[in-house]
């Protein structure tokens, strides 16, 4: 292979000047001492660093900066056959040159890896659970741990996730979402805190919907779980209550100072305590908002569209809706079409704010369009 001048020379300086040093936490995350490697990676023959930081640049895209920092890892490769069937196996298994330098970013390892023995044997344990070859791809790229778990304990992981979430999907999403998921201990962490969520009477299928949304309340120690529990059965929602779930999600994502400084703002509008609780038990994920949005939408419900806070109160939800994408643009719309006498039944704000909003262009704006033909730009330029 014909080298560049200026690529000669920044080889030579590597070899001349490289000294070890520690290796960056994400690039050494495969340990050295694992059987996974490959025998023929291993020997007394090892080439200089600047062989393999020649070979990431000019076989994987690596910057020369990131090769050379890379190579640290692989000092133990002494001829481009290894790393060259490692790339194959990828490329063969649908990863375009971007997905590979992407993998390998996160693990120059990898290219020490067994091709038959580890990699292979993944993969077909993948597809024997269901996962497509673009699944496969979509699943490693997601997550690439998935590649240095020991294959029973990869198997055992993703039938568990696969029993609660039933789809391979949404495990695809959910695994794109948090990296971090699959490192978790079944056994010390996600089996006990399972087992008390169906102890409150929480069903597989609901346990399925929480992992989707907030797969951290099955992450954490089963004493962080155990006082959100307590605590919600302390604001008086009940374990049999359709809202429990919501209810923990919200806990576990809303400090206890943060929920105190809510409940302070909603006071601040003339909500009690008993108030601010019902809101909390009928619609939880209200408080999901920061305290400067959720002030802007009381300011707009009752000072500008004039509903009484105790109003609010009892219709949570409305509080749960985009400010300037559905509660200004549908206010000022019904109050417009109001004014002109368009509005058969005088519809209540919670009914018109709750409607989907392909029902709510046809009940609202598409009717009345004849009489009121500047209806859709008005709409439209609120939103």
């Amino acid at each position: 292979m014909k080298r560049s001048p200026a690529f000669s020379l920044f080889s030579k300086t590597l070899s001349f000047i490289y000294l070890p040093r520690p290796a960056d936490t994400r690039l050494s995350s495969f340990s050295s001492s694992s059987s996974s490697y490959s025998v023929a990676a291993a020997g007394s023959g090892a080439l200089q660093p600047s062989f393999m930081a020649e070979y990431l640049v000019t076989s994987c895209g690596f910057s020369p900066e990131k090769a050379a920092k890379a190579s640290n890892l692989l000092r133990g490769i002494a001829s481009r056959r290894q790393p060259d069937s490692v790339l194959g196996f990828f490329k063969s298994h649908g990863f375009d040159d971007a997905h590979v330098k992407e993998l390998l970013s996160w693990h120059p390892r990898l290219l020490l890896l067994d091709v038959e023995k580890t990699l292979a044997a993944k993969f077909r344990a993948l597809q024997e659970l269901g996962f497509s070859q673009s699944d496969i791809t979509h699943l490693v790229l997601a997550n690439p741990s998935v590649i240095k778990y020991h294959g029973r304990t990869l198997v055992h992981k993703i039938r568990v996730w696969q029993g609660l979430i039933g789809s391979n999907d949404r495990l695809i999403k959910l695994f794109k979402r948090r990296q971090w998921f699959l490192g978790y201990s079944l056994e010390k962490r996600i089996q006990p805190n399972i087992e008390m969520l169906r102890s409150c009477g929480i069903t597989d299928q609901k346990l399925g919907t929480i992992l989707m949304y907030n797969p951290a309340l099955l992450t954490q120690r089963a004493e962080a779980l155990t006082v959100l529990i307590s605590r919600a059965e302390g604001f008086g929602v009940a374990r049999t209550s359709r809202s429990f779930r919501w209810t923990l999600s919200v806990l576990s994502s809303v400090s206890m100072e943060r929920f105190n400084a809510q409940k302070k703002l909603f006071e601040a509008f003339g909500w009690s305590e008993a108030d601010f609780l019902v809101a909390f038990r009928k619609t939880p994920f209200f408080l999901t908002g920061s305290l400067k949005n959720l002030k802007m939408k009381m300011e707009f419900l009752v000072n500008e569209a004039g509903y009484a806070p105790s109003y609010i109160a009892l219709r949570p939800v409305l509080l749960t809706f985009s400010l300037e994408k559905r509660l200004i643009p549908r206010y000022q719309l019904m109050a417009a079409l109001k004014s002109r006498g368009l509005c058969a039944g005088d519809p209540k704000l919670l009914t018109y704010m709750q409607v989907p909003e392909k029902k709510f262009l046809e009940r609202y704006v598409i009717m009345y369009k004849k009489q009121f033909p500047e209806l859709i730009e008005l709409y439209s330029a609120n939103k």
